[in-house]
């Protein structure tokens, strides 16, 4: 480890939801237990130029806990991400480590060496794609541009602005991609069967011009804002522009992608998606009478002891937890593992899940389809008006072994968290 200097540097920052402590520590608030017991991803805001006149380097950060004012444990990794270009002011982030329920206090340490990133991200440029990666595992791909269509697939699939492959603990794939009998199934993808413009409606989903349809509708790139990673996370940020033909923009899409690093050989990976209309009477809509559209992870069809479970909680139960657990043996894998998909309670209509007539499906079962979804908004169409922006955001938990409801539930709370309390 790094040789550190002991004297710790008392931070100016607070958790929102906690408010400023006395003796101005960073304060993290954890009511039940959950962040620390599922090592969760968190953040504060920070001036580094109110501290210690300004000399400290961002590179250098650690964040130590605080008991009665003493240290307590190893410090951590933490890592500064800048309001803007060049700002002092910004969020500091690290992965919380199990503790104490309730609130827990940590000061800012400067360590005589940079920390090591454990996280990369490379960008290649002929591909218009990101690796990002940890150590020598592989963590995700997120396609910018075109993907190109594999041999026996008809060329009309060919897209981009997507995840493809996500990895698991051990590296192997867990996601689809270019499947011979749903080729336009892909990785993770954001993407509405219903597309209308005016009185139009076309298939973002699908890609290709299906029968019924006068045309079709793609998410072209348009720039990579930001590529970064260091010791806590690694981030990309792009554009892409939803154009009606491959010729008129109607709808700018940002993405932010986040994917932390692993604690136990679990990891969280965040994405969030922004939509702003750039036209009039502009909408998307899920399948109609099938729902399925929107956010969504493609797995693999068919491998040992695959299984997809939606949980959610009754209307009136508070708070109403949800999300969705896909396990199973992936091809590649050492051993059994899963994925968990959980929706920000912010989005609209939250909690959303599949309303299909699929037969056989049941009351509360996820339907059996090869992607695993919550499906918003469903069989219905919503208006994206022009110039305001529709924010979605979702947290993919990715994980070893098998878990119990439990754990999600912990995982469940400290997104919920999170988002319920953006400022800390």
């Amino acid at each position: 480890m790094a040789a550190l200097n002991i004297s710790m540097i008392a931070a100016v920052l607070l958790a929102a939801s906690a408010g400023q402590g006395p003796d101005k520590t960073l304060i993290i608030d954890d009511p039940q237990g959950a962040l620390g017991r599922v090592a969760a991803p968190v953040s504060a805001e920070v001036d580094l130029g109110r501290l210690a006149g300004g000399a400290v380097r961002p590179g250098r950060i650690r964040v130590v806990e605080t008991v009665g004012g003493a240290a307590r444990g190893e410090p951590l990794a933490a890592q500064f991400e800048p309001d803007s270009a060049g700002s002092a002011s910004g969020r500091l982030w690290w992965i919380l480590p199990p503790g104490a329920k309730g609130r827990r206090q940590f000061r800012i340490v400067q360590a005589d060496e940079r920390c090591r990133g454990e996280l990369t991200a490379r960008v290649d440029t002929e591909r218009k794609a990101v690796d990002i990666r940890e150590g020598s595992l592989p963590v995700l791909r997120y396609n910018h541009g075109t993907v190109p269509v594999p041999a026996g697939i008809d060329p009309d699939f060919a897209r981009g602005d997507y995840i493809q492959p996500l990895f698991g603990p051990d590296g192997e794939a867990i996601t689809d991609d270019y499947s011979q009998n749903h080729p336009h199934h892909r990785g993770v993808s954001w993407a509405w069967p219903i597309t209308r413009w005016k009185d139009e409606a076309r298939d973002l989903w699908a890609v290709k011009i299906l029968p019924g349809f006068t045309g079709a509708v793609w998410s072209r790139p348009v720039a990579m804002h930001r590529v970064e990673a260091g010791p806590v996370w690694a981030a990309v940020e792009a554009e892409c522009v939803w154009k009606w033909g491959d010729r008129d923009p109607i709808v700018r899409e940002d993405v932010l992608i986040r994917a932390f690093r692993s604690t136990a050989r679990r990891r969280f990976v965040d994405v969030q998606v922004r939509l702003t209309a750039l036209v009039d009477e502009v909408s998307i809509g899920g399948r109609p009478h099938g729902s399925y559209g929107g956010f969504s992870v493609r797995s693999f069809p068919e491998f040992p002891e695959r299984q997809i479970r939606m949980h959610i909680d009754p209307p009136g139960t508070s708070p109403r937890r949800a999300w969705y657990h896909l396990t199973g043996r992936f091809p590649g894998g050492k051993g059994p593992a899963g994925m968990v998909l959980l929706e920000g309670v912010t989005n609209p209509d939250y909690p959303n899940q599949p309303q299909t007539d699929e037969g056989g499906t049941k009351p509360g079962e996820y339907p059996p389809w090869r992607s695993v979804q919550p499906a918003w908004p469903g069989d219905r169409e919503v208006p994206l008006p022009k110039g305001e922006t529709l924010t979605l955001d979702y947290r993919l938990w990715i994980h070893p072994g098998a878990l119990n409801e439990g754990e999600i539930g912990d995982a469940w709370s400290a997104y919920a968290l999170a988002k319920e309390a953006p400022g800390r």
